[in-house]
């Protein structure tokens, strides 16, 4: 049996929701929502196609394998460090995110002027 409850633990703490309202959003009972994570059972195609349009993530990264990543060079699955990022990133108001990206630009152009002026 895949276990793909870590993957789909880790869709819900990116999108900062509490099992309530992650099983809500896709339809299922909070309860069977624990026993997927725990690893417990998987869900059904059902259950994943909900996810997959709810959160507008792909099917394969909910049951990519833990070994596949290791040794796929390729794979879209995210670290923690950049999941925590985006979940931090996803707390700011529209405002500040574009702030954030507008800052970034900002420095990579100042950067690149330095640069061509060495």
């Amino acid at each position: 049996m895949i276990n793909i409850g870590p993957n789909i633990r880790r869709l819900r703490k990116l999108n900062n929701m509490n099992q309530v309202e992650f099983s809500s959003r896709i339809g299922i009972s909070q309860g069977n929502l624990s026993e997927i994570e725990q690893g417990n059972c998987n869900p059904s195609f059902d259950t994943l196609f909900a996810i997959k349009k709810q959160f507008n993530c792909s099917i394969d990264d909910l049951i990519i394998i833990e070994n596949d990543l290791v040794k796929s060079n390729n794979s879209s699955f995210l670290t923690e460090g950049e999941l925590n990022m985006i979940s931090n990133y996803r707390l700011l108001d529209g405002f500040d995110q574009k702030e954030i990206v507008d800052e970034i630009i900002k420095l990579k152009i100042a950067l690149s002027k330095m640069k061509k002026q060495i």
